[in-house]
């Protein structure tokens, strides 16, 4: 990857995630309060909020206090935006038909393999099975959101 990819695919990445932040408050206000009862009964929040807290209360080997929770939460989401804005640019070079339809052909496959394979794998989050419908269909649509996003930003780049 050369140095204006990777310094676009960063950006992709951050940008993306601070615009999924504003579309996840605006999703959640569709999910019905009953689904939200009902997906707090068998998690404690979303993979994305629980996966900072978690990695860092591993690696340090004791429970973070709130100020804790929030800076390690904020630091995922940092990583999680330079990760996954990298392999998309990869991914997008590589397959330039997952960038069609603003990257709706990588969105979906994105969220099966974040929520549905990595979060349970790692103890993130339950499988999908056990999440109501309505939460996982607002993180596919983050998803879906986080990708549009970072595909204009190479597009804008590009041009």
């Amino acid at each position: 990857m050369d140095r204006k990819m990777l310094v676009t695919a960063a950006a992709a990445g951050l940008v993306a995630t601070a615009f999924t932040g504003v579309a996840d408050r605006l999703l959640d206000r569709l999910v019905s309060d009953e689904q939200k009862r009902r997906d707090r009964m068998v998690r404690k929040g979303t993979a994305h909020e629980m996966a900072g807290p978690y990695f860092a209360e591993k690696m340090t080997g004791r429970e973070l206090d709130e100020k804790g929770k929030k800076r390690a939460k904020t630091t995922f989401s940092i990583a999680y935006s330079l990760v996954w804005g990298a392999a998309y640019g990869i991914i997008r070079k590589k397959y330039p038909q997952l960038s069609r339809y603003v990257g709706l052909p990588f969105a979906v496959p994105f969220f099966f393999a974040c929520d549905g394979l990595l979060a349970p794998l790692l103890g993130v989050s339950p499988i999908l099975k056990k999440v109501p419908w309505q939460p996982s269909a607002k993180e596919m649509a983050n998803h879906m959101a986080w990708t549009a996003t970072a595909e204009m930003v190479h597009r804008a780049v590009a041009r």
